[in-house]
């Protein structure tokens, strides 16, 4: 039980009356859209928050946790049967709150095919997307959708499932506006490959208002090796002085769009199996590929479950970025601020306010299960490199304390990841650093094992001969973003980031932002600087780091998001290789928090 409420006994209860109805009654089949609406009659005056859960053969899920409105729509694509929605009220008049007993419906979903070896497509809500229904395989086998455009010579798969004795349904994404595509399962295991019947499908037209204006121009043509990574994934943010607007895009390497999230909104990236993230400072929610939500939370129902496990409490959500790790948790990022009269500047006649950070790990329900707070471990002494500032309202800075005009910008942490030891790697744009915190897969104290960047804890092997500014700066990431470990072996880890270069760039007087690859030994506490390639522009904000492997290659992707072009504002797609070289470019007329090249909208590059 959350700290604050009370379980109301049904004898209490017999004043309130709650029902839950479905908009569509069961039974229906896959892919239908239900809203469930639930009505409170009995407390005139009284105000109320909402749960909804989903159980099928005894596995329940929140689907969304406590908050308005009284309604949450379900769309169940994946598999049918025999369902249970929940609801669970609370009377949030005041506090202590009162959770009263859950209602539940019972509701029915049917398949779309039944006997093996058949199959159909179908549209969704989604111009792009199709829903395609496979019926049951080979237990032990695997089943997916291989689909290509009608005269192409390539294809494309869905992520794989495993067979069982129910249908098996896969949204199919990534495909061009009015456009023709054949389609059909393929049964597989070692050793064995069956296909389906192609069907046909073809999408729909873009919708007028995507995104207004977006343009895209090929800078630099892809090669023949690209084909293996065919698909960029923009995630538009407004340009200064633009109409208010994110909107998350992918494309093909020609600029063609093959797929977009069908409202505004900041995605971080694409995780395994077609699904993402959403986040603002006052929501985070989960969705598939044609759009529709699948999971829903916010500050407020997490800040219950802080206090409820003695943590402070968070001002919003730190939009930058939402990781699943592999045993299913969520790792997200908050945002909270301090006053102070001791620190960066804080007197008892002036204080200051100063934002920070958590860390927040939520199981599969989205309950609080391990967190973390930059104000417990980090140096309050130790200011911006720059000085950062936010101000009130001011885009890609969190909410904070209202008393306060502007804010000390203290680490705007960027980026977190689980790392293969099981601890959390954390970029701090304001500080020039990158840390690895101690999390011990749930088990950590959250101390810092150790700091990368300018005066951290690691060497540079190979600094470069020529450089400008300071030389303990010049050699290493700035203000950077998308710092991750992307592979390993015994005698390094490498590791990509995405240089902006701020604080080099302002000592040096001038520069453009790097892509790098390094050669990281954590034991020895050693970089070797495998590239740092000059991305030809400098990007002050945003930006992606990844490596693009193939057999027989190895090239480097970069998003470079905010630059300054003349009176325009564009980002682009930058590949280069291991000498730096640009070999191709994609430019995009808009801002881009994070672009990726990725092989399918199911199977993004890791990490």
């Amino acid at each position: 039980m959350l700290l604050g409420m009370c379980l109301l006994g049904s004898a209490a209860a017999s004043n309130v009356s709650i029902t839950l109805n479905p908009s569509v009654l069961s039974p229906e089949l896959l892919g239908t859209s239900v809203t469930w609406t639930t009505t409170v009659q009995g407390q005139q005056g009284h105000t109320y928050d909402y749960q909804y859960s989903v159980s099928l053969n005894g596995n329940n899920q929140i689907v969304r946790d406590f908050q308005l409105p009284n309604s949450f729509t379900w769309v169940p694509w994946t598999v049918e049967g025999n369902y249970t929605v929940t609801v669970v009220v609370r009377d949030v008049t005041s506090p202590p709150y009162i959770v009263y007993p859950p209602v539940s419906q019972p509701y029915t979903i049917t398949p779309i095919v039944t006997q093996q070896g058949q199959s159909a497509v179908n549209t969704t809500s989604h111009p792009l997307v199709a829903l395609f229904s496979a019926g049951p395989c080979t237990i032990g086998h695997q089943i997916r959708v291989v689909f290509q455009q009608n005269g192409a010579q390539n294809s494309f798969n869905t992520n794989a499932v495993p067979c069982s004795t129910t249908s098996e349904n896969f949204l199919v994404a990534g495909m061009l506006p009015s456009t023709e595509y054949q389609m059909h399962w393929q049964e597989f295991a070692t050793g064995f490959q069956n296909n389906g019947p192609n069907l046909n499908f073809t999408t729909e037209s873009l919708p007028h208002d995507f995104p207004l204006d977006e343009q895209f121009t090929v800078n630099v043509p892809p090669s023949q090796h690209d084909e293996a990574f065919p698909i960029v994934l923009f995630q538009f943010i407004p340009d200064i002085g633009e109409i208010f607007q994110y909107w998350p895009a992918a494309t093909d390497l020609n600029g063609n769009v093959l797929w977009y999230h069908p409202s505004e909104a900041l995605i971080t990236r694409m995780e395994p199996n077609g699904v993402y993230f959403t986040i603002s400072n006052t929501s985070w929610a989960e969705w598939d590929l044609a759009g529709h939500q699948v999971l829903g939370t916010n500050p407020e129902i997490i800040n219950e479950q802080l206090t409820a496990k003695g943590y402070p409490t968070l001002d919003c959500f730190n939009i930058h970025e939402t990781r699943i790790l592999p045993n299913g948790d969520f790792l997200l990022l908050g945002s909270r601020d301090e006053v102070s009269t001791m620190y960066q500047g804080g007197t008892q006649q002036n204080p200051v306010d100063i934002l920070g950070d958590m860390i927040l790990v939520l199981d599969h329900n989205m309950q609080l299960v391990w967190a973390w707070d930059s104000f417990a471990h980090e140096n309050l002494a130790r200011e911006a490199t720059l000085d950062d500032l936010c101000y009130q309202g001011q885009a890609g800075c969190p909410s904070f304390n209202p008393a306060f005009s502007v804010a000390n910008d203290w680490l705007h942490s960027n980026a977190v990841q689980y790392t293969s030891d099981g601890n959390i790697l954390l970029s701090m744009r304001d500080q020039d650093w990158v840390q690895k915190i101690n999390y011990a897969n749930g088990s950590g104290d959250g101390s810092i094992l150790w700091t990368m960047g300018p005066y951290g804890d690691f060497t540079i092997l190979n600094p470069p001969t020529q450089y400008c500014g300071n030389p303990a700066v010049f050699p290493w990431f700035t203000h950077q973003h998308d710092p991750a470990f992307q592979a390993s072996s015994i005698a390094y880890e490498v590791f990509t980031v995405f240089d902006d270069g701020n604080t080099r760039v302002e000592e040096c007087g001038g520069g453009d932002s790097r892509g790098m690859i390094l050669y990281v030994s954590e034991q020895a506490r050693t970089v070797y600087i495998d590239l740092a390639a000059d991305l030809g522009q400098y990007s002050f904000a945003l930006g992606a780091a990844q490596q693009l492997t193939t057999p027989g290659n190895n090239y480097a992707a970069f998003g470079n998001g905010a630059i300054f072009q003349g009176v325009n504002n564009i980002s682009q797609a930058t590949e280069t290789d291991m000498s730096g070289n640009i070999v191709y470019q994609l430019q995009a007329n808009d801002w881009s928090y994070r672009i990726y090249r990725m092989p399918n909208l199911y199977s993004p590059v890791l990490p």
